[in-house]
């Protein structure tokens, strides 16, 4: 039996969660100030900046493809204290996303305006959502790479390194951003000064990330290798997970089209839910990046024994920190939402769906944390299945027969709450009973 304690496995834990979840906190952060300024134009903005960013959020199918396959394959070469193959690992995933990332632009550029179309904003909306995501696009290889550095840290347990380059950006981010949307010293570039913004900083943050791999303390190094191979095993484990995030990412557009049909303002409303939800999300995510890391290592280390402790552990420490985020999106809600937006009927709709969601947070966490590990044993498919099903056949279908009976926008937030929490469920009951047969 492990010596391990709780206070010295939660002390683990949150070593890893605490730094990953902030930097992804950071990262909604950054989307965050480009709602509260655009706020300050309009809510044609706030429309134009969100549908973008929603169609933006396409290429993070791709990303997690390629973090998950990269994580899965290095944090089992580091349990294992394998550091050449991982840097093999690290720099075939690395040199084959720089190839496939000019693609992936390509097929962006070709689609994103039909996506506009077809989600039928008005027209102000669209031409504002379609200037912010031509510029925007550009930044996919930036993305892409900077996704697999991160994901080679996180594997090894190192997750500060990737928060404090991020805590950076985002000051710079903040301060480019204002300057570019309403000008200083020039005329106001409007919303093509944050999409500026974002471009200029995603490279920035790449560039110093390369910058740490060269430093002499540091594990991880970028080699002048490429093995094909390690790039078809790092695609064949993400792939699940990249279908997985599309199918969800989908979802939540396809969710986007429905609460549209509802209004503008209502519309408006869901956008800034959805943003502040965000920031609720970045513990759990914190949580699944350590339940990822120190799945792939203690079965790399062959401590089988000591895993699902961990796992427990990481499911009991997430749940007190989402329970209290979702305490404060409960009470809160409206008030949060009165910052971005003062209009009545938006701030109606935020705050119901602000609601719906505070209250799934407990069940939430059962599916990044369990998500998490699945991934990092690569058992990818079994999210695959669990999250395809539950949101197409619990959450879209309903939300499509509520739409045809013209029933109030509050029956779409509670479809959310109630797919939610069935699907928490159904993670927690797989985990517990072929926890052995997953987890080889």
């Amino acid at each position: 039996m492990s010596s391990y304690s709780f206070k010295l496995r939660s002390k683990k834990i949150l070593n890893i969660a605490i730094p990953a979840g902030l930097n992804s906190l950071l990262d909604i952060g950054n989307i965050v100030i480009g709602f509260f300024l655009m706020g300050k134009l309009s809510e044609f903005h706030i429309i134009a900046v969100g549908l973008g960013l929603n169609f933006f959020m396409l290429l993070y199918a791709i990303t997690n493809l390629f973090f998950v396959g990269t994580n899965a394959q290095i944090s089992r070469l580091y349990g294992k204290k394998d550091y050449q193959r991982m840097n093999e690992v690290l720099s075939s995933m690395f040199f084959g996303v720089i190839i496939l990332s000019i693609p992936i632009y390509i097929i962006a550029k070709l689609l994103y305006s039909s996506y506009f179309t077809w989600i039928g904003v008005d027209t102000t909306s669209q031409l504002l959502g379609e200037i912010f995501t031509d510029i925007i696009i550009v930044s996919i290889p930036a993305i892409l790479l900077k996704g697999i550095i991160i994901s080679s840290f996180s594997a090894t347990g190192n997750t500060k390194i990737p928060f404090y380059i991020k805590t950076i950006i985002t000051i710079l981010n903040l301060l480019l951003s204002y300057i570019l949307i309403f000008g200083i010293l020039f005329e106001p570039f409007d919303i093509v000064g944050i999409a500026i913004s974002n471009l200029i900083v995603s490279y920035i943050e790449l560039i110093i990330l390369l910058a740490f791999l060269t430093k002499k303390d540091i594990k991880l190094k970028l080699i002048y290798f490429f093995n094909i191979n390690l790039l078809k095993k790092g695609i064949s484990i993400g792939l699940p997970v990249g279908f997985e995030r599309a199918f969800t990412i989908i979802s939540l557009i396809l969710i986007s089209k429905f609460i549209a049909s509802y209004g503008s303002e209502d519309l408006a409303g869901f956008q800034i839910g959805t943003r502040i939800e965000a920031f609720a999300f970045m513990p759990s995510f914190g949580f699944m990046v350590a339940s990822m890391a120190l799945t792939g290592q203690y079965l790399g280390a062959n401590k089988k024994d000591l895993l699902k402790q961990f796992i427990y552990t990481t499911i009991i420490l997430a749940s007190i920190f989402m329970g209290v985020m979702g305490l404060i999106m409960v009470f809160f809600g409206d008030n949060i939402s009165y910052l971005f937006n003062k209009g009545d009927r938006v701030i109606y709709s935020s705050t119901m769906y602000l609601l719906c969601v505070g209250i799934s947070q407990i069940p939430l966490v059962f599916i990044f944390v369990l998500d998490g590990a699945y991934r990092g044993a690569g058992a990818t498919k079994i999210s695959l299945f669990i999250n395809t099903i539950s949101i197409w056949s619990i959450r879209i279908l309903p939300m499509y027969i509520c739409l045809k009976l013209n029933l109030a926008i509050l029956y779409i937030y509670l479809i959310i709450l109630i797919e939610t929490v069935i699907r928490g469920f159904i993670f927690l009951y797989i985990f517990r009973k072929y926890f052995d047969d997953i987890f080889k």
